[in-house]
């Protein structure tokens, strides 16, 4: 029997012009929706699909002779040809979605690691970062991982399944370039330097507007959490890869953020004898460089602060600066 004709046999039902041998042949039909050992033959995602949209349809149908069942059983009937084709395929790759297994990489302060995704590409995690990934994107459209943190990116190529990094606010897509994404919590920015290749970075803003720029070689897009925008710069250099090739850097900057710089890259934690010693400034450039060497390079500098080890990684540094 065609959809059109059911509906057809349904309407002379509730219209009352339906003969005995009319209501017999609805019955059968409906009836042999809930057939028990129909129900049970699971052949198919299809047939398992019509079984328990039928079977409570028609449990609740013999219950009440309620017309407007009948109404739904139309419903069901007529729809059922386009969605179970909707039901048989979405549930496949939403259980390849559910079923993917997530991985978690992670370092503490000091620590820096590089490793390589199932689709090759390569990412370089700085000190205190996580990143999220599915183990293998074969059955996904795109590509997409969270970071929190500072990676840099060498993003395998694949026209067909765009690369996504989840950074709060700002998502940052490629299809295939090298690039850097700094996104730590205590920061008041997030930004994207690109390397090689062309990104697209958007951010929402806190009334939900979306704001997209694009980003070529040597370009920047920093997102203020502060002010809520996105603003895009150009690099005279490669300072911002400095992490990744083992470079401190202290552009004039005071004892306090260059802590807070040593804390990041060693691992360990500063304290200060005198308040004072956190607004001296200090300019240097150390490349692998060993903490020690570090420490009394900037002694040697300032001519007047020491330093000494305690315990549990820490460091207090004390006396004074006399540039």
């Amino acid at each position: 029997m065609t959809e059109k004709e059911l509906q057809d046999l349904i309407d002379k039902y509730l219209s009352g012009n339906c003969t005995q041998q009319e209501q017999k042949l609805l019955d059968k039909v409906l009836d042999s929706y809930n057939d028990e050992d129909a129900t049970s033959q699971k052949i198919d995602q299809e047939s398992r699909i019509k079984a328990d949209i039928h079977s409570n349809i028609f449990k609740n149908k013999k219950q009440s002779s309620n017309k407007r069942w009948l109404h739904a059983v139309a419903t069901v009937l007529i729809l059922i040809s386009i969605g179970v084709t909707f039901y048989h395929i979405k549930p496949y790759e939403k259980e390849k979605l559910t079923s993917q297994s997530f991985i978690t990489k992670s370092t503490e302060w000091g620590q820096r690691s590089t490793f390589t995704l199932q689709d090759g590409t390569k990412i370089t995690l700085n000190a205190g970062s996580s990143i999220e990934f599915p183990e293998n994107f074969n059955a996904l459209s795109t590509r997409e991982v969270k970071l929190n943190g500072e990676a840099f990116f060498e993003v395998a190529k694949n026209p067909n399944k765009p690369f996504i990094i989840h950074t709060q606010n700002v998502s940052t897509q490629v299809l295939g370039t090298s690039f850097n994404v700094n996104a730590y919590e205590f920061s008041e920015n997030i930004s994207v330097t690109v390397k090689t290749g062309k990104v697209r970075v958007q951010s929402k803003n806190k009334v939900g507007d979306i704001n997209t720029v694009y980003l070529a070689p040597n370009q920047m897009a920093a997102y203020s959490k502060k002010g809520d925008e996105l603003i895009t710069s150009t690099v005279a250099n490669e300072n911002y890869l400095d992490w990744k090739n083992g470079i401190i850097r202290f552009n004039d900057i005071t004892f306090l953020e260059a802590s807070n710089m040593l804390t990041r890259w060693y691992g360990i934690e500063i304290d200060f004898q005198s308040p004072s010693l956190k607004n001296c400034h200090v300019t240097a450039r150390y490349e692998k460089a060993k903490l020690h060497v570090v420490l009394e390079s900037i002694k040697f500098a300032t001519k007047g602060m020491d330093y000494e080890f305690l315990e549990n990684n820490k460091i207090l540094l004390k006396g004074s600066c006399n540039h």
